[in-house]
């Protein structure tokens, strides 16, 4: 049966610039690193991880990071020159924006609202 999620991971090319677009451009903090190939972001209960240790096959589209202000977090990913991929989606109990990591996966930048 299961009963949570462990991680979700991504598979990238370059650790370093992967890195560098997750802990600073986004703010991502490390939990865990297994050499230079596995680093871990713990994101409340669950945990974010990025690997060059996988085949990179083709970028891939399947987590949302929460924000508590979606128009300040893609005001500051604008001027890091992320690219966003359209618009913002409002919904009735959420907004949220797609953007793309440096391997051209897609994350979504989510903020639930009140």
């Amino acid at each position: 049966m299961v009963t949570g999620l462990a991680f979700v991971v991504y598979p990238v090319t370059d650790i370093a610039r992967s890195r560098a677009f997750y802990e600073q451009t986004l703010g991502l903090k490390v939990g865990e690193t297994f050499g230079d190939t596995w680093i871990e972001y713990e994101l409340g209960s669950a945990t974010f991880a990025i690997t060059n240790a996988f085949a990179f096959t083709a970028p891939s589209s399947s987590v949302a990071f929460e924000v508590d202000d979606l128009d300040t977090q893609l005001t500051s990913l604008k001027s890091a020159a992320v690219p966003i991929q359209g618009g913002i989606n409002d919904f009735p109990t959420c907004r949220m924006a797609l953007i793309s990591d440096p391997d051209g996966h897609t994350l979504c930048i989510h903020q639930k609202k009140s």
